[in-house]
């Protein structure tokens, strides 16, 4: 027999909710799982963008593929944002879904 979390009352059968106190006393995972993989893929998606913006000294051009910028770092976007936009939507919808139920 398992204990809520919040109230300590015993309960008993499948249910989502306690009877007791009203909490939520499932032990789904997928709602953090969405999160953090939904907040990863945007970062994931965009992290070219930061390090060319941080390897590029102080008057160079950020978009310049020479010495004086990181854009190199931005083609990189041609793997990363797709990837982070799979993840991102994967994570919204396991996110989404487990609020649903």
């Amino acid at each position: 027999m398992e204990k809520c979390k919040r109230c300590g009352e015993n309960r008993v059968g499948l249910e989502r909710y306690c009877a007791n106190c009203g909490w939520d006393v499932t032990k789904n995972k997928t709602n953090l799982v969405g999160r953090w993989l939904s907040g990863g893929g945007c970062l994931l998606a965009l992290s070219p963008i930061a390090i060319a913006i941080l390897t590029t000294p102080i008057g160079g051009n950020m978009f310049s593929t020479g010495g004086d910028g990181g854009g190199t770092a931005l083609f990189l976007l041609i793997f990363t944002l797709p990837l982070g936009a799979v993840a991102s939507i994967l994570g919204l919808i396991l996110w989404l879904s487990n609020r649903t139920k």
